[in-house]
C-alpha cells in the first residue's frame, strides 16, 4: 500500500465511500505543487529565452515547440486516462497491474519509435515549412528523438494516477521541473537555440529516469516485482480502444482552440488575440491543477467502485471541487486588474472585462466535470467523448457567431455558453443510467458557489474579494448542521 493510499484509507474509514475532505483538499494541494512547479518553469523559461535569444530565435523556438506539442498529442495514441482506469479496475492486483503496465509501455515506445522512422528523413522539409529553411534540420531531428522517452513517462505517469500515488506523482513532477530548468538554463545560456533543443532531448531522458524510479518505489511498498511486468493482448485492445476515443477528444480540444484563435486573428487582429491570451492564460492555469486532481484522485477510485456507490463520491466530489475552486475563481475575478498587471502588463489591461465571463464559465466547467468525470470511469466511453466534442464545437460556433457583434468579449461569452452542455446533459444521462441524485447540500452549495463567482466579478475591484470565504464557509457551516448518522450524506 502507498504512502497515500494509507491516508486515503484513514481518511474514507471516517467517512464511509465519500471524498474525506480534509484528505481530498491535502490530496489536491499535494498535486497543484507540481502544477505550481510547471508554471514557474514556463515563466523563467519565458525571461530565459527573452533575454538569451532575442526575438528572431523565440519565434524560431516556438515554431519548432509546437510542431513538438502537435506531435505529442497523436503518437501516444491516446493512452492516458485509459491507462489510469485499467490499474485502478485491477484493484491491486499485481498481476492485472502490471500487464496493463507493459501493454502501456510497449504501446507508447511503440508508437514514438515509429513515429521517429517515419519523421527523421523528413526533418529538413519540416524545418522548411516550419520556418521557411531547411538550416533547422538538426534541431527537428533532436525533438523528433525525445519522442519515445516522453510517451513512457506520460504512459508511466497514468499509471501512478491509477495507484492514486499521489505524492509520488507531485515528488515527479517537481523533480523533472527543477532537473529540466538545472539543464536548460546553462545549455541556452552557452548554446543558445541549439542548446535550448539539445536540453528537451535530454529532459526527456531525466523524465522517463523520474517517473520509472517513480514507479519502481510504488511497486516496491506493495511488495511486488517491477520484472514482473508483462504486455498482454487483452489489455492492449482495451487500451487502444479507450485511446481512440480519448485522441478524438485531445483532436477536437485543440482543434476548437487552434479554429477559435485563427478565426480571432482573421477577425479582429493579432491585437485582440494577445488581449485575450491574458484571459485564457490564466483560465488554462487553474483548470490545469483542477484537471490533474480529478485525474489523479476523483477518477480511479470511481473507477474502482463502480456504479454502486455514485451517489456518495459524486455529491463529495462536487463539494470538495467547490470548497477549493471557488475561491481560485473569486481571487481571478476580484484582482483580475492587479493580476494582469502583475502577470503580464499594463497594456493587456483592456482584457480585464472578459475575466469575470471566462471564470463563470470555468465554473459551470467545474460542475459539469465534477459530474460528467464518472462516464469515462464507469465505461461510457462515447458520453465522455459526445460531451467534449458537443461542447468544442459549440465553443466555435457561438465565437464566430458573436464576434463580429460584439466583438472580443464573444469569445468568452461563447466559452462560458459552450460549457453549460456539460451538466445539461451529464446530470440526466447519470439519473437516468445509474439512478444519480444531487443531495439537497449538493444544490445548496451549488447556488452558494454561483453567488460568490457573481459577486466576485460584479462588485468593484477589489470589493469582490469579499466573496472569497463565502463557499468555504458554507461547507463548513453544512458540515457542523448535518446529523450524524453510520453512512452520513455528503
Amino acid at each position: 500500500m502507498t504512502e497515500v493510499a494509507a491516508e486515503v484509507v484513514a481518511g474514507e474509514a471516517e467517512a464511509g465511500v465519500r471524498f474525506d475532505l480534509s484528505t481530498f483538499a491535502r490530496s489536491a494541494g499535494l498535486l497543484s505543487l507540481g502544477s505550481v512547479a510547471n508554471l514557474l518553469r514556463a515563466v523563467i523559461a519565458a525571461k530565459l529565452y527573452a533575454v538569451a535569444l532575442g526575438p528572431s530565435a523565440v519565434g524560431i523556438l516556438v515554431q519548432l515547440l509546437n510542431f513538438a506539442a502537435f506531435v505529442s498529442t497523436i503518437i501516444p495514441l491516446g493512452l492516458t486516462t485509459g491507462v489510469a482506469k485499467l490499474v485502478a479496475q485491477a484493484d491491486s492486483d499485481e498481476r492485472m497491474t502490471s500487464r496493463v503496465v507493459g501493454s502501456a509501455a510497449l504501446l507508447s515506445v511503440g508508437s514514438a519509435l515509429a513515429a521517429c522512422v517515419v519523421l527523421l528523413p523528413a526533418s529538413g522539409h519540416i524545418s522548411f515549412v516550419l520556418t521557411g529553411s531547411a538550416r533547422y534540420q538538426p534541431l527537428v531531428g533532436l525533438l523528433i528523438l525525445s519522442f519515445p522517452l516522453y510517451n513512457l513517462s506520460g504512459a508511466v505517469g497514468y499509471v501512478l494516477q491509477g495507484m492514486s500515488a499521489v505524492r509520488r506523482l507531485t515528488r515527479a513532477s517537481v523533480a523533472n521541473a527543477a532537473a529540466t530548468l538545472a539543464v536548460l538554463v546553462p545549455a541556452t545560456l552557452a548554446f543558445g537555440l541549439a542548446g535550448t533543443i539539445a536540453s528537451v532531448l535530454i529532459g526527456s531522458v531525466v523524465q522517463s529516469f523520474v517517473y520509472i524510479g517513480e514507479l519502481w518505489l510504488a511497486y516496491r511498498e506493495r511488495r511486488w516485482r517491477l520484472d514482473a511486468v508483462r504486455a498482454a493482448r487483452s489489455e492492449s485492445r482495451l487500451l487502444l480502444g479507450f485511446g481512440t476515443v480519448l485522441l478524438l477528444g485531445g483532436i477536437a480540444n485543440w482543434g476548437s482552440l487552434l479554429i477559435v484563435r485563427t478565426v480571432l486573428v482573421r477577425t479582429l487582429g493579432e491585437h485582440d488575440n494577445g488581449l485575450y491570451q491574458s484571459v485564457y492564460g490564466f483560465s488554462s492555469q487553474y483548470i490545469a491543477m483542477f484537471m490533474t486532481w480529478m485525474a489523479a484522485y476523483v477518477f480511479p477510485r470511481i473507477a474502482a467502485r463502480g456504479p454502486r456507490q455514485l451517489d456518495e463520491l459524486l455529491n463529495s466530489a462536487l463539494r470538495a471541487n467547490l470548497f477549493l475552486m471557488v475561491p481560485v475563481l473569486c481571487v481571478v475575478t476580484s484582482l483580475r486588474g492587479p493580476l494582469i498587471q502583475v502577470l503580464y502588463s499594463h497594456a493587456f489591461l483592456a482584457a480585464a472585462p472578459l475575466v469575470p465571463v471566462q471564470v463563470l464559465g470555468d465554473y459551470v466547467r467545474v460542475l459539469g466535470w465534477s459530474l460528467g468525470v464518472a462516464f469515462f470511469a464507469l465505461g461510457r466511453v462515447r458520453t465522455h467523448l459526445l460531451l467534449i466534442a458537443g461542447q468544442n464545437a459549440l465553443w466555435v460556433l457561438f465565437a464566430v457567431a458573436l464576434m463580429p457583434h460584439v466583438g472580443l468579449p464573444g469569445i468568452s461569452a461563447a466559452y462560458a455558453l459552450s460549457f453549460v452542455w456539460w451538466p445539461l446533459l451529464a446530470f440526466p444521462l447519470l439519473r437516468s443510467w445509474f439512478g444519480f441524485r444531487l443531495t439537497a447540500a449538493s444544490w445548496w452549495l451549488t447556488g452558494a458557489g454561483l453567488a460568490a463567482v457573481a459577486a466576485a466579478s460584479f462588485l468593484p475591484q477589489p470589493l469582490g474579494a469579499v466573496a472569497i470565504p463565502i463557499v468555504p464557509l458554507a461547507v463548513l457551516l453544512q458540515r457542523r448542521l448535518s446529523v450524524p448518522t453510520a453512512n452520513p450524506a455528503p
